[in-house]
């Protein structure tokens, strides 16, 4: 390419929560995708390959189709031939909340028969990888364009194909006993208000207070301050994190903002839950020792 971003821009730099990668195997070589942070979709451009997981052992996926990786499995690709694969990640399908219908799809989500399975390329999936091929082989590693390309990708999902094959595609994303859960905990560290916890999860503030109160018998609020106090008094008894660090990541105006808090809640100031914490550590390891 005649004019690439300079190797200083930020969106170069920056590990991407959304994005894609192209993968070659040879033969008889391996890839492993597993259990983290991310969800992933292997495309398959070339060749065949072998997926084995918790959720389906030795599956052969064919060229031109897709699978669905869900970030709680553990799965092992071996190349049946030489394959090429695009890989594509993201956090929560909350980075595209409205790309999928949410609401009326977890409605659906018991009625489905759910077997892992692979999704054949479509035409407007054909020429969307075919595009994101060549980005890659030029190495447009952008961010911004990777996010874009993210949110088109769901975009074709939608308008490509049935509600039936986005549900048993995503099954794992909408199981409500499963699925919401799991996006509140994983999701809830990165947020501070209820507001940005609903909206990274991929609903609207009144559907996610009604499946919250399902799910956790609680209102998201309570939830959220309970989590909070509990973090907060992790931090204090069992690490050396400095009392101004965990301001800063709480957002407390001050150290008497803090102190308050801590009153109220942990019915001490923090400099005493934390030397009293201390003086109970030191006392077990010279116990320890005796």
């Amino acid at each position: 390419m005649s004019n690439q971003c300079p190797a200083t821009c930020h969106s170069y730099t920056v590990e991407p929560e959304a994005g894609f990668s192209l993968i070659t195997l040879k033969e008889g070589e391996k890839l492993i995708v597993d259990r983290g942070d991310y969800n992933s979709l292997l495309f398959l451009l070339a060749g065949n390959f072998e997926i084995t997981s918790e959720e389906r052992r030795e599956y052969v996926v064919r060229e031109h189709h897709f699978v669905f990786c869900f970030r709680a499995y553990h799965y092992e690709i071996t190349a049946l031939t030489d394959v090429e694969i695009i890989k594509a990640h993201f956090i929560t399908a909350g980075a595209t909340c409205d790309m999928i219908p949410f609401n009326s799809i977890v409605g659906k989500i018991k009625k489905i028969n759910y077997k892992f399975t692979q999704v054949a390329f479509n035409d407007a999936l054909d020429l969307f990888m075919r595009t994101m091929r060549l980005y890659l082989l030029n190495k447009m590693h952008c961010n911004h364009l990777h996010r874009a390309k993210i949110q088109e990708l769901f975009v074709i999902f939608k308008f490509f194909y049935t509600p039936q094959i986005q549900l048993r595609t995503f099954y794992n994303l909408f199981d409500r006993n499963q699925s919401f859960a799991s996006l509140v905990r994983n999701n809830a560290p990165r947020v501070k208000t209820v507001e940005e916890l609903a909206d990274i999860c991929g609903f609207s503030i009144q559907h996610f207070n009604n499946m919250f109160k399902q799910e956790f018998h609680d209102t998201p609020y309570s939830w959220m301050q309970k989590q909070r106090i509990v973090e907060i008094e992790r931090l204090l008894t069992e690490t050396n994190v400095p009392l101004k660090s965990i301001i800063k990541m709480y957002s407390f105006t001050n150290h008497g903002h803090f102190a308050l808090f801590c009153r109220k809640y942990l019915k001490k100031t923090p400099l005493k839950i934390r030397k009293e914490a201390r003086a109970l550590k030191e006392a077990a390891a010279a116990a320890a020792a005796e």
